[in-house]
């Protein structure tokens, strides 16, 4: 037997035990795996297989008398060198666009409806990174003196997105100045992201010889303390009832409420998508791997959504490490695809 045929076995018994711990959280043991080969190996050869992986990591054997079951090593050589990735299909995809439709234009609606789908899809809580104005395109932009030195900047983006924040300023402003300071950013940077917005203005206030010196000057002091207290990034999680119901959890009810406390952490778990979302592509962290107290039993898969080329955010699931991981990530990239699509249509009306 050469070293292919011995991987090739070892993987498929490993699968075939992941599989079935996926669906029972119990135990697996050679004579379950023997059943499902047809005795195409010999039980022996099978519980030396188990054994050789084992002492590689990716198994642990509970009890002496038990089976076994997969560890996190398992679990990750796993989703990276054995399972078959699967795709939705034209009509899951229809399906699921069905289900993401909003009453009209609005992102929070629509994000709202893609974290409840994925969801009741995975049967495990979701969780969307959603984008906030700061990552948007200007449409427009709203100011409103409510005193002498105090201003109300309503910040409009193309995705229907809102955000308005009072302003502390320096200098006193009438409502005729406001208005023609709001004319004058609309008509200059209509169509710049936000971000882009503060460089193109920060660019011109260093040239000072620009012919609207003072109404850059004041948009930037405004702007920048308006979008000074705009998040990057919110997150919304739907579901978790699905996950502290699980045997993981249900069984011990301190590891629910530790993972339900650990979610409090937003900041947290948002710096760990962030950078797995800046990767691209479908990420997944296993057990310890998300490095957060309280969600040591849990994995995710997150993949990002875009507009057209842009990346806003990012949508995935969050379960026990005993998930089906090849129908989450077939589900997260149909549910991101999905997205993608639908916000990329609306910037474009």
């Amino acid at each position: 037997m050469n070293v292919s045929d011995l991987e090739q076995r070892r993987n498929k018994i490993l699968g075939l035990i992941i599989e079935a711990y996926v669906v029972t959280a119990s135990p697996v043991g050679s004579e379950y795996v023997a059943k499902k080969l047809r005795s195409s190996l010999s039980s022996a050869t099978i519980r030396n297989i188990m054994v050789d992986l084992e002492e590689a990591g990716f198994l642990h054997q509970p009890h002496t008398s038990a089976g076994r079951v997969p560890t996190d090593r398992g679990y990750r050589y796993y989703v990276d060198a054995v399972m078959d990735p699967r795709h939705l299909g034209p009509e899951q995809m229809r399906q699921m666009e069905l289900m993401l439709q909003p009453t009209e234009l609005d992102v929070d609606q629509l994000l709202e409806r893609a974290g409840a789908a994925l969801s009741e899809l995975t049967q495990q809580a979701a969780f969307v990174v959603a984008p906030t104005v700061k990552q948007s395109t200007v449409k427009q932009i709203e100011l409103v003196p409510l005193s002498v030195r105090r201003i109300l900047c309503v910040l409009i983006a193309n995705e229907e997105m809102i955000a308005s924040h009072v302003v502390e300023i320096q200098e006193p402003m009438t409502k005729d100045e406001a208005t023609a300071l709001a004319r004058f950013i609309n008509t200059e940077m209509a169509g710049l992201s936000f971000g882009d917005l503060l460089d193109s203005l920060e660019r011109r206030m260093l040239a000072q010889n620009d012919s609207f010196y003072h109404l850059v000057k004041r948009s930037l002091n405004i702007l920048q303390h308006a979008l000074s207290t705009e998040p990057n990034e919110r997150l919304f999680v739907e579901g978790m009832n699905y996950v502290v119901a699980q045997p993981e959890f249900r069984r011990d009810s301190r590891k629910a409420h530790t993972l339900l406390k650990s979610l409090d952490e937003e900041h947290e778990l948002l710096a760990r998508l962030h950078h797995d979302l800046g990767v691209g592509g479908v990420r997944m962290r296993i057990g310890r791997e998300i490095q957060m107290p309280g969600l040591e039993e849990c994995s995710y898969v997150t993949t990002p959504f875009a507009i057209g080329e842009d990346m806003v955010g990012g949508v995935g699931v969050l379960g026990p490490k005993r998930m089906d991981y090849p129908h989450i990530r077939s589900c997260v990239e149909g549910m991101a695809r999905c997205i993608t699509e639908l916000l990329t249509r609306w910037e474009g009306n």
